[in-house]
């Protein structure tokens, strides 16, 4: 299995309601996410599933890549991949679904310390610049510390 860790593209920093739930992608957090998902078709064939976080940003991110990859099902939002997840609850998530690419689009310090738990029993230090993508692959299905790192691309590489 081969899960996507992404951040979501550049936001802007106070939302019209003043919530932080509706800050959008400014439009060059736009065009960075287009860029980069256009970058990504060289080393990724396709998405089995797009789960996102609720929070605007995330969806609209999450929205940008399935148009690039013209990905026709549905984006799953889930409560875990808000700030504050679980990384255990992750796994079960990925787990359960029982399919092979799986994409998850989220936040920041969260996609670290998931990333880190993915792939080490120490304490990996992984930066999540906002539109960076991580694959780390699995022999069967997601075990914490189990995962291989296979790329950690910044979107400002495309």
């Amino acid at each position: 299995m081969n899960l996507y860790l992404i951040r979501h593209g550049d936001a802007q920093n106070i939302s019209e309601s003043g919530r932080d739930f509706d800050r959008k992608l400014t439009h060059s957090g736009i065009e960075q996410m287009k860029l980069a998902a256009a970058g990504w078709q060289s080393l990724i064939d396709q998405f089995d599933i797009i789960i996102s976080s609720p929070l605007t940003r995330a969806v609209e991110t999450s929205k940008i890549i399935a148009d690039v990859f013209n990905y026709k099902k549905e984006i799953i939002t889930d409560n875990n991949l808000i700030s504050g997840g679980n990384t255990a609850d992750i796994i079960v998530l990925v787990n359960s679904i029982n399919l092979f690419n799986v994409a998850m689009v989220g936040h920041q310090p969260d996609l670290s310390i998931h990333a880190a738990k993915l792939i080490s029993t120490a304490n990996a230090s992984i930066a999540f610049e906002k539109g960076t993508i991580a694959k780390i692959s699995f022999t069967n299905s997601a075990i914490a510390s189990k995962g291989m790192l296979k790329f950690l691309i910044p979107a400002e590489c495309f």
